[in-house]
């Protein structure tokens, strides 16, 4: 264990150092890519030299401006995918080591993907004769072709808000998580986040139901003041709620204990932690 761990480590590591930006962004953590988007004048990034970036605190309005810029190169890098920036070397690291740490965990990595495509399916299935939403995964206000309307996933991490993206790429988790619906706790606490959240979506004309997932006190508090069903995540296994033997049906009795409209129940938010 100590081993896939070292190795993952360096693995984060290595590609946070090689294609996001861990010299530039190293002290200046932000909860969201959107954080600094009020900087951002939109100005075209394909010949920007990100890498020639240097910031020094304290931050003035230009600096802001060049962060929010790498923040939105960076989610464009996440929209790419690891496998056009990899190495052959590091692919081949990467797809032995997240083998070789599903078959220690007993599939935990496989099961979550499996768990969150199961998810996708069954929503796209329960909104097939519903109104389509046009709010987007970043609250822009645009379609998002790729995620189905009024069905999105929020991760919510107390790590540092780029090693968290590289983080979800690593583990493959990047088809589930757009960018902009992933959040560092780090200096705001989870609870804020999930209020930045369910803020998004204040102005919708559908507002969802939301499901938070975690295995910690923090997201279960967070869950219990916004009056959101949750879900503990257990390494026990032995436990009901233990990620490989997790059952939607498990997830759908928690969420009728709470929303018992169960006519309405379709439109739902899931936070996995």
């Amino acid at each position: 264990a100590k081993l896939l761990g070292r190795r993952w480590e360096q693995l984060i590591l290595d590609v946070w150092d090689e294609y996001f930006f861990f010299k530039q962004v190293e002290e200046y953590n932000h909860s969201n890519v959107n954080s600094l988007e009020k900087y951002d004048d939109g100005a075209e990034l394909s010949d920007y030299e990100c890498k020639g970036n240097s910031f020094k605190a304290p931050l003035d309005d230009d600096n802001l401006r060049k962060l929010s810029y790498l923040h939105r190169y960076i989610s464009h890098l996440y929209d790419q995918g690891l496998e056009s920036l990899l190495s052959p070397e590091q692919a081949k690291e990467w797809s032995d080591l997240y083998e070789a740490t599903d078959a220690f965990t007993d599939g935990w990595l496989s099961a979550g993907r499996h768990k969150l495509e199961e998810l996708q399916r069954m929503n796209q299935l329960a909104l097939q004769d519903e109104p389509q939403e046009t709010l987007s995964g970043d609250g822009s206000g645009r379609c998002d072709d790729t995620v189905p309307a009024n069905q999105y996933n929020f991760l919510v991490t107390s790590g540092t808000l780029i090693p968290s993206i590289v983080k979800c790429l690593l583990y493959k988790l990047n088809p589930f998580f757009n960018p902009s619906n992933i959040f560092s706790s780090r200096a705001v606490g989870k609870l804020q986040c999930c209020r930045w959240i369910r803020d998004r979506f204040q102005s919708s004309d559908n507002f969802p139901k939301f499901c938070a997932k975690g295995d910690g006190p923090d997201e279960s508090n967070a869950a219990r003041v916004l009056a959101w069903p949750f879900v503990k995540i257990s390494t026990d296994p032995d436990a009901p709620y233990q990620l490989p033997i997790l059952s939607q049906r498990t997830v759908e009795e928690v969420l009728r204990a709470t929303y018992w409209d169960s006519g309405t129940s379709q439109q739902r938010r899931h936070l996995p932690n």
